[in-house]
């Protein structure tokens, strides 16, 4: 069957060092030229997907599609609507191998999009005839405030095997709940949830968080708020946070403890450690996917099997809502435009929709920064 491997530093194509590219190799490991091709020029050439974290997703679904062809006994440049439409019903039928949850079905879209992709790019670099995939013009997922200048009049290509998914708002956890798997994790797992939970921080942004971004504690002495460099987002343009002080003030009560004794076991087995602020036990970075599996597995323990971007989620609508009630009477506070630049949105309209989730859970407008941040320190 196909493996999905991760290049190391010394792989170089273009003449300097590059980690983290994903490989696609058959039963008798050797490159599925097509395949590694895409995801080469998804990496190292094209301008607009520049995160490790795109990579990684794009590689993930084609591995499963790799998998899929194996397992059927397809040949990869001999796909029609057919079989793609097998694949989607195989998700639709099953689950997930890695959380074993049943797939959602906008996961399904986007796994289908990018099968998508790899064949029209190898139409266009003449790997292929004609890509497989079907497409037509629909409407598109819903009217935005931008719809008046749209030269498409609201009307986008579609994929005519993709599956409707109606317009879902996140879903913020539950405060009450949170705070008990808080109380149920140790110090390194809580600290993650917590950083999540009050700067809106992503499971990756969290996993790549960095020693020389993290505030010394002298410079907090006194401050109120304290901004913390993201060198690695999603989409890979940099921002900053603020979580609160106190947790600033924890997180180098771990780095002195719990880290430095994991560093000092992995110096005596002859291992170095990166500059990550939260390791695992034996010294390694922590992948973003361990980063949420911790926290699902805490709040599994317990009966309520929240997921760490329910997090995000959390932290979002509350500061929206704490932007609003600022807001009123003063025009120098733009809420939504405060809460993008905080979440790391491209687009305004993605921010939007926590308006529609404080709107449909009145819970929300209620929630102040300090029943946020009540019982974490």
């Amino acid at each position: 069957m196909a493996e999905l491997l991760y290049t190391t530093r010394d792989f170089s194509p273009l003449g300097q060092p590059t980690a983290g590219v994903p490989m696609l190799l058959d039963g008798e490991m050797k490159l599925i030229e097509p395949a590694c091709a895409w995801l080469l020029h998804i990496a190292l050439v094209r301008g607009r997907s520049r995160s490790p974290e795109t990579w990684r997703t794009y590689a993930e679904a084609l591995f499963d599609w790799w998998q899929t062809l194996e397992a059927n006994g397809w040949l990869w440049d001999d796909i029609g609507p057919d079989e793609l439409a097998a694949y989607r019903n195989g998700m639709l039928e099953g689950g997930s191998q890695i959380t074993g949850r049943a797939f959602a079905r906008s996961t399904i879209n986007a796994r289908l999009r990018t099968v998508s992709r790899f064949y029209r790019w190898c139409e266009a670099v003449k790997l292929i005839d004609k890509a497989p995939v079907l497409t037509g013009l629909g409407p598109s997922r819903g009217r935005t405030f931008l719809a008046h200048v749209d030269a498409r009049g609201g009307r986008g290509s579609i994929n005519d095997l993709t599956l409707r998914t109606g317009r879902r708002l996140p879903r913020p956890a539950e405060l009450e709940a949170v705070r008990t798997i808080l109380r149920s994790m140790g110090q390194r797992d809580r600290l993650i949830a917590e950083w999540a939970l009050t700067t809106g921080m992503r499971r990756m942004e969290i996993a790549n968080l960095r020693l020389a971004e993290l505030p010394a504690q002298s410079m907090t002495a006194g401050a109120a708020l304290i901004p913390v460099g993201l060198s690695t987002t999603k989409g890979g343009k940099p921002r900053q946070v603020y979580p609160p002080l106190p947790l600033i003030d924890r997180t180098w009560s771990y780095v002195r403890e719990e880290r430095a004794v994991a560093i000092e076991r992995a110096r005596r087995r002859g291992r170095t450690s990166g500059d990550r602020v939260f390791l695992t036990s034996r010294a390694t970075a922590m992948s973003p996917r361990r980063v949420g599996s911790v926290f699902y597995e805490a709040a599994r323990k317990i009966g309520d099997p929240v997921t760490f971007h329910r997090l995000r989620h959390l932290f979002a609508a509350t500061m929206l809502s704490i932007l609003q009630r600022e807001a009123v009477g003063r025009s120098d506070i733009k809420p939504l435009l405060a809460l993008q630049t905080l979440l790391g949105h491209e687009s305004i309209e993605t921010t939007m929709i926590y308006l529609d989730v404080i709107a449909a859970d009145i819970a929300h407008i209620d929630v102040t920064m300090d029943d946020l941040f009540r019982d974490l320190f």
